[in-house]
């Protein structure tokens, strides 16, 4: 029969999941024992953003091309008659069902399509760039927001610019180039043309009133 001391002196029996002393240890991820060094392993992190990107380009020419199917069928969705690139005229159903899904507010779903429409028509390059992992999607947002209301040939060569800086700054410092580049094209004699008056889409009041804008740094004011 062993003895209390040999037990003691043995140390704690190894558990499955636990450390010596009794705590949980986190179980291997599959990926720790597989890379060479730490760049290794940092890349393999920056790849997966990458795809990221890649997804948010997706969802958007996805989310754009669900928007002109409705707006092709308004007899289907109890909607007006619109162009297929106006925003005018939203689908109630298709609003609330998009925000329901993705398990955001309804103002939040529109801004979403918004941003696609935008980025499929008006900022191919933005997408492409997306697509491609070059960019992040906060990176291509500050792009939308700060080209907004430019002339097209304005809004062009500050684009040129964004996506240039975009591939080596934070969204935060691409803010304040974007921010400084706008406002010098903006200087007398450089007019930015005058804001369009958007139509409200016909949705619920109350997603009017949860409606919130595409970009974190919300659109500059020409």
């Amino acid at each position: 029969m062993r003895s209390n001391k040999v037990l003691v002196t043995r140390g704690p029996v190894d558990v499955p999941g636990q450390s010596p002393r009794g705590a949980a240890v986190p179980r291997e991820s599959g990926f720790a024992s597989g890379f060479a060094n730490l760049s290794e392993a940092v890349d393999a992190v920056a790849a997966i953003d990458s795809l990221l990107s890649s997804l948010a380009a997706s969802r958007a020419v996805l989310m754009e091309s669900v928007r002109e199917w409705v707006a092709d069928q308004p007899e289907l969705f109890d909607a007006p008659e619109v162009e297929a690139d106006d925003l005018a005229g939203l689908a109630p159903e298709l609003v609330e069902r998009l925000a329901t899904a993705l398990r955001v507010p309804e103002g939040s779903a529109v801004a979403l399509i918004e941003e696609s429409r935008a980025l499929v028509h008006e900022h191919p390059r933005t997408l492409a760039a997306l697509r491609g992992g070059h960019i992040t999607h906060a990176h291509a947002q500050t792009i939308l927001g700060y080209t907004d209301g430019l002339r097209r040939g304005n809004r062009v060569a500050l684009e040129t610019r964004l996506l240039k800086h975009a591939r080596t700054t934070t969204p935060g410092e691409l803010s304040l180039v974007a921010r400084a580049e706008r406002e010098r094209r903006l200087r007398p004699g450089r007019r930015a043309d005058p804001p369009a008056r958007r139509p409200e889409p016909q949705v619920a009041d109350r997603s009017r009133r949860q409606r919130v804008s595409a970009y974190p740094t919300g659109r500059p004011m020409p």
